[in-house]
């Protein structure tokens, strides 16, 4: 369910936020040079606010002198930890936005690229990112998580005043990194009012940000550094790196490069201050990101079920017409096109998200309970469908070309169907070439879950999707034969007419 479904929100051309999904993050960052280049006044003050959060550090740590038991250096080191920030929704945790630990490996390594700046004379830096390329980088939602930590208070007072626009009710909060004390040097937790997630376990609150900011890959990397170095100082890297090494360069390697030429790391990121950077389109979403949701349910609408278990032993039929229904739209109403991004097939979670939603309408019709991704035992199951406790089944949702496709029949759902306790299972096989759809092909995937029910503790039910790219409907013919025949050509065996028919 999204925010504005969730609170009852009409949107208006005032809001400029995006519409997050509750149950589960989207993989989309907030890109700290979205936010440097915008000129709104509630935002142009954040690139400053950033700027004098880094300073802070640097300065703790050259008081520290490099001395990790100092007090300065472990303020310093406080000031660099940034946990998840579940409450925006956003990244790469998977299942749930709870979190995905500490962000002890970002802390560590800004926490060195603050010490290899001092030592290389450097008391102020114009981009947080820099201390990132000084260590070989981290990993993309964790300069999202850093930018989100530091300028918390400003998404706070930003929702809350969507919130008041909109009459939705807020709860209060005590938030993590609500806000950082220059002159304590700390992080500071704050009761502050916000809206509330009610479908992450325990009740959290949520934080908004404009869909300006997202993009789905961060602008700064060390291996944009590296190609920008040899593009623009190539002949003089070619005396200090052997070349075919320097094409082979480790993530350590590329680090090295920063830290030898910093000049040429602040020269990159003030490159990119320049580059025209366009934030993530969440209306057009080519990579099928952020509108799953509303195209799952419109394929649920399309479809609707005209079976409905009404007993205990009638509920694995009734799942398995959740994914016929899925399989209908794929493959008969030109649902198959969400499953592509032009000439190239979707991935595997992304087909996952969009059987979710679709099969979120259906669940939410009949009082059904839908787990996506649970984890009762040994690994995470795709989906677990529940009426209380006396029916279960378990979905498998895999790709063909998918590397471990035939242990996901053989081995994984059998295990995921004793662990969940179910005792019905579907496996679907989404097939994007005509190879995988050959009959023998398709006959080998129906063999095999017959096998794995044969050892399991639940009958497994193949579906094969046939996801290939399809040709309009408008613009199919009927065979010759069959026109030759309506229109008097030939008669019923194929024989010509005689004149005059």
């Amino acid at each position: 369910m999204r925010f504005s479904e969730l609170y009852g929100i009409s949107r208006t051309d005032e809001d400029d936020w995006f519409d997050t999904y509750l149950p589960a993050d989207t993989k989309l960052f907030v890109d700290p040079f979205l936010i440097y280049d915008d000129t709104e006044p509630r935002w142009s003050s954040a690139h400053d606010h950033i700027l004098h959060f880094f300073a802070l550090v640097l300065g703790l740590v050259a008081t520290s002198k490099g001395n990790e038991k100092s007090p300065a250096w472990g303020q310093a080191k406080g000031l660099l930890l940034f946990p998840e920030t579940a409450e925006f929704c956003l990244g790469m945790a998977e299942g749930s936005p709870n979190g995905s630990g500490s962000g002890s490996g970002l802390q560590l390594g800004m926490l060195e690229g603050a010490r290899t700046a001092i030592g290389l004379g450097i008391e102020s830096i114009e981009h947080m990112e820099m201390l990132v390329l000084f260590q070989g980088g981290v990993g993309l939602d964790r300069i999202s998580d850093a930018v989100c930590n530091i300028l918390k208070s400003y998404f706070i007072e930003y929702t809350q005043e969507v919130c008041a626009r909109h009459d939705v009710s807020m709860k209060r909060f005590r938030v993590r990194n609500a806000a950082w004390d220059e002159q304590g040097a700390r992080w500071c937790m704050r009761e502050v009012a916000l809206p509330v997630n009610p479908f992450v376990g325990r009740e959290r609150p949520v934080l908004l940000v404009p869909e300006r900011f997202l993009k789905d890959i961060p602008v700064a990397s060390p291996n944009a550094f590296w190609d920008y170095a040899w593009e623009n100082k190539g002949e003089e890297l070619r005396r200090d790196f052997n070349y075919d090494i320097a094409t082979k360069a480790t993530r350590h390697m590329k680090a090295t490069l920063a830290k030898q030429h910093p000049d040429l790391a602040a020269a990159y990121l003030s490159d990119l201050e320049t580059v025209d950077h366009r934030p993530y389109s969440v209306s057009g979403d080519p990579k099928l990101l952020t509108l799953w949701y509303e195209h799952g349910a419109e394929l649920a609408r399309r479809s609707p079920l005209a079976f409905v278990a009404t007993r205990p032993d009638e509920f694995p039929g009734f799942v398995l017409s959740i994914v016929e229904a899925f399989a209908h739209n794929i493959e008969h109403q030109d649902g198959w096109q969400l499953l592509w991004n032009r000439t190239v097939p979707r991935s595997e979670k992304i087909v996952q998200a969009l059987f979710r939603s679709c099969a979120i309408h259906y669940c939410r019709a009949n009082n059904i309970d839908l787990t996506g991704e649970s984890n009762a035992g040994r690994g995470p199951v795709d989906f677990k469908f529940a009426v209380g406790w006396s029916a279960k089944a378990v979905v498998e949702i895999k790709l063909m070309r998918n590397s471990g496709f035939w242990d996901g029949i053989l081995e994984q759902t059998p295990t995921y169907a004793l662990a969940e306790g179910a005792n019905a299972a579907v496996f679907v096989a989404v097939a994007f070439t005509d190879a995988e759809m050959a009959p023998e092909r398709i006959d080998k995937v129906r063999r095999a879950t017959e096998m794995a029910s044969e050892n399991g503790p639940a009958k497994i039910e193949a579906v094969v999707i046939d996801a290939r790219q399809k040709e309009s409907a408008s613009n199919l013919k009927a065979p010759k034969a069959t026109r030759d025949r309506l229109h008097g050509r030939t008669d019923a065996d194929g024989v010509p007419a005689a004149d005059g028919e």
